[in-house]
């Protein structure tokens, strides 16, 4: 998943550079509010995805880290309690419990991921439709000159 959205944020970071370079106002003329407008709201759908990008990393590596210590607790010995080397082992319920919770987390993790990356799309689809406008706009007010 994370290829995906990697290649997701290159494609949609590089095609806001030749709008910009298109879109540059020209000293002579009054620059077109609707440019500005447009460009105030795609960065801002920008900044979010970048946000939701982030919230994605973050909670993509605790389930990364969930998943890695998924180790039966028995086998992790004296460690769960404390580092006490003579303490007695941890009951079978409870390590059940925490297996359970565990186990819990990860999934919660996992649509969490699914959610996020919903979202990322969804502002990914939004930021094309905002740099269609723009494109549009810009040519518009160049044929117009």
């Amino acid at each position: 998943m994370k290829p995906i959205i990697l290649a997701l944020l290159l494609l949609f970071s590089g095609v806001t550079a030749p709008v910009y370079a298109q879109a540059a106002p020209d000293p002579n003329t009054k620059p077109d509010p609707r440019l500005a407008q447009l460009e105030i709201a795609l960065n801002h759908l920008s900044q979010e995805q970048q946000a939701v990008y982030q919230q994605f990393q973050m909670i993509q590596e605790l389930r990364r880290n969930e998943i890695q210590d998924s180790q039966p607790l028995t086998m992790q010995g004296y460690l769960t309690m404390g580092g006490v080397k003579d303490a007695p082992p941890a009951s079978y319920d409870d390590n059940i419990r925490l297996q359970r919770e565990r186990t819990e987390r990860i999934q919660q993790y996992t649509r969490d991921l699914s959610q996020l990356y919903a979202r990322y799309a969804e502002l990914g689809n939004q930021k094309r439709a905002l740099l269609d406008q723009l494109t549009e706009l810009a040519q518009q007010t160049q044929a117009g000159r």
